[in-house]
């Protein structure tokens, strides 16, 4: 039988699989998470992958959904992390047709 987890604070929670999500890109990153992913933007994705709720209007998770909601996140982070390369420059960035998806390579320098 999996077990199943009751959320009880859903921001602590957000808090901490925030910090998990942006260590596993980034050991040492010193920006703020905030400019990446809001805490209610991850209590949203909590929401959408919750199994439901518990009879305190909490949401319930398990090992399968904590993992969905973990790896929504590190992909969120990582995303908003090209997006701020390409409009610095440092990365280029394009549609590709064939492939259906966005591809990115180096920027060309200006110094």
């Amino acid at each position: 039988m999996k077990k199943k987890y009751a959320i009880i604070d859903t921001d602590s929670y957000a808090k901490e699989i925030r910090h998990a999500a942006a260590e596993s890109l980034s050991e040492n990153n010193t920006d703020n998470l905030d400019n990446y992913i809001s805490i209610g933007q991850i209590n949203n994705i909590i929401k959408t992958e919750c199994l439901g709720l518990d009879d305190e209007n909490r949401p319930i998770l398990n090992d399968r959904t904590n993992e969905e909601i973990y790896e929504q996140i590190v992909v969120w982070i990582h995303n908003v992390g090209l997006a701020k390369l390409a409009a610095q420059g440092l990365i280029e960035c394009a549609w590709d047709d064939t492939e259906n998806q966005m591809v990115f390579w180096s920027g060309t320098s200006n110094g």
